[in-house]
């Protein structure tokens, strides 16, 4: 083969090395960025049990399962995914539709479906339903869910909240001040000072509503240097300033959404 002809063929070559390569850290980035937030750590030391009482329990529903759950009046199910709005996950009571995530969230995809929960979150005998539904992200965005919360009220009828939850799920709900009744402590992610925190918060859970209350506990505000590996310990590396910035922007992101 003629040297002239060897020249293009090489250039090809190192442009599909170039791109493999490149293709190659991106996927490194994104793994090192999607694994830098592991759910057992922060906010309670790794490999302890929580100080509080955690609430327990089991989905009936989860991610690509379209098998309908029932208990009494109540049937929750999953459509097969469908054009324009994903796998639709629907709630019924007594046979009439009191939910579902297309009408919920008409500007979001629901590719796999959702996972839902139905257990009483509140300490009132009655049992609530938690829906958690994947929009569909990369890195840290990845971790993020939909989280809407059927709230039973004592005349049959549910009252509904929705928010944003970060690796969210039903270990989220604990007993902060030891009432018996479950809160959530919430988390989101905030950049100051050049660098990203944590900031932990704590929901309370009101018969019709969802509010947050950091008066239930010394323990939060909870902001917590964001690191590739376990750190419970709050951040020392903020100035009183920008730490009340921060919670300023976790209370405008909380307050943002449709709880």
């Amino acid at each position: 083969m003629s040297p002239a002809k060897m020249i293009p063929r090489l250039c090809r070559l190192r442009l599909v090395v170039a791109a493999v390569a490149l293709l190659i850290s991106c996927g490194f980035l994104w793994s090192r960025e999607a694994s830098a937030y592991p759910e057992s750590h922060p906010p309670f030391p790794a490999g302890k049990p929580t100080p509080y009482s955690s609430l327990k329990a089991e989905s009936v529903l989860d991610y690509h399962v379209e098998s309908p759950f029932e208990e009494g009046p109540v049937r929750i199910s999953t459509s097969p995914e469908r054009d324009k709005v994903g796998r639709v996950t629907e709630i019924r009571v007594n046979n009439q539709p009191i939910f579902d995530t297309a009408s919920a969230h008409s500007d979001l995809y629901f590719q796999f479906g959702s996972r839902v929960f139905y257990t009483d979150l509140t300490g009132d005998g009655r049992k609530d339903i938690l829906v958690y539904s994947y929009p569909g992200s990369v890195g840290l965005g990845a971790h993020i869910e939909i989280a809407d919360l059927l709230i039973a009220k004592a005349d049959g009828q549910f009252t509904h909240v929705t928010f944003e939850g970060f690796a969210a799920g039903p270990e989220d709900f604990v007993d902060v001040n030891g009432d018996g009744r479950y809160e959530m402590l919430w988390v989101n992610y905030y950049f100051e000072g050049g660098h990203s925190y944590w900031v932990y918060r704590v929901v309370e859970i009101g018969d019709d509503n969802l509010r947050l209350n950091d008066q239930l506990t010394p323990d939060v505000p909870k902001l917590i240097w964001f690191t590739e590996k376990p750190n419970d310990k709050p951040t020392q590396k903020l100035t009183i300033a920008e730490r009340e910035d921060l919670i300023r922007q976790s209370t405008a992101s909380w307050q943002g959404s449709d709880q």
